[in-house]
């Protein structure tokens, strides 16, 4: 997500992910247009913040860097997920899987892995649908902590996972200090004034 300015910084333009919620809330800021050209909401400088918090309700996080925990989850489709006409299936914010018509199936959303089952299409042409099948599991990367409360679709659940690679890093990142330190401890024992040979 962004938000930048134009020239006389009398325009704010919003970069977000396509979202219902967030279009709804946006039209409510005076004036607040989508522009096409840029693909981005265009609202007047002034209502940046009021942008901001509704990015943070509906995504979790806005633009600016804040301290959010980030986590891991693991949906579990106990019963089968249908979306609404033409629309992709969101938990937590993120897109999990998208039809662009009846017959194309679906594609998984950007920080999503099927490990059990996959989302398909179906409806009619003009009313096409995402499906989630009974049975589906999915690992979803990235997901803000502050919408894990957020209410989720009929027979889906979840739990948290540990992200392996990133305490993995945390790990080698806190050994790789204790090293360093120790290698100084010895530099000094042995007299050696160059502690980075």
């Amino acid at each position: 997500m962004k938000i930048t300015l134009n020239d006389d910084k009398t325009l704010a333009y919003i970069e977000s992910p396509y979202n219902t919620e967030f279009i709804s809330k946006i039209k409510t800021i005076g004036a607040a247009r989508w522009n096409p050209s840029k693909k981005v909401w265009q609202i007047p400088a002034e209502h940046i913040d009021l942008a901001r918090n509704m990015m943070r309700q509906v995504y979790g996080e806005c633009d600016l860097p804040e301290d959010i925990k980030y986590v891991t989850v693991e949906l579990h489709f106990d019963e089968e997920c249908r979306s609404n006409s033409c629309a992709p299936i969101l938990i937590f914010q993120k897109e999990i899987a998208r039809a662009r018509g009846r017959d194309t199936g679906a594609m998984v959303g950007e920080d999503v892995i099927f490990t059990e089952g996959k989302p398909t299409s179906g409806g009619s042409r003009a009313n096409y649908i995402t499906i989630i099948p009974a049975g589906a599991i999915a690992t979803v990367y990235n997901v803000p902590e502050t919408l894990l409360d957020s209410e989720l679709p009929d027979g889906v659940t979840y739990k948290t996972i540990q992200d392996d690679k990133i305490q993995d890093y945390k790990s080698l990142i806190i050994e790789r200090e204790k090293l360093l330190a120790r290698l100084e401890e010895i530099n000094k024992i042995l007299g050696d004034d160059n502690s980075n040979e």
